[in-house]
């Protein structure tokens, strides 16, 4: 009357993180938008303001 269930869960997927890192200063990003032509939009804190930009997404890593 009550077996082993031999059914299988599938495993859902890690949420994908926004932050990264600038490879040439290793300052810690957030991911805004990918833009066309290969560049992303990000932000970031430094000295208490925080500031966007536009990098290739060459220049950044997942933090």
């Amino acid at each position: 009357m009550f077996g082993k269930c031999n059914r299988t869960t599938t495993p859902i997927p890690a949420a994908q993180s926004d932050q990264y890192r600038l490879k040439s200063t290793g300052q810690r990003v957030t991911l805004l938008e990918h833009l066309s032509g290969g560049d992303v939009r990000i932000a970031m804190d430094t000295e208490h303001i925080t500031r966007d930009a536009i990098v290739s997404a060459r220049d950044i890593t997942p933090a």
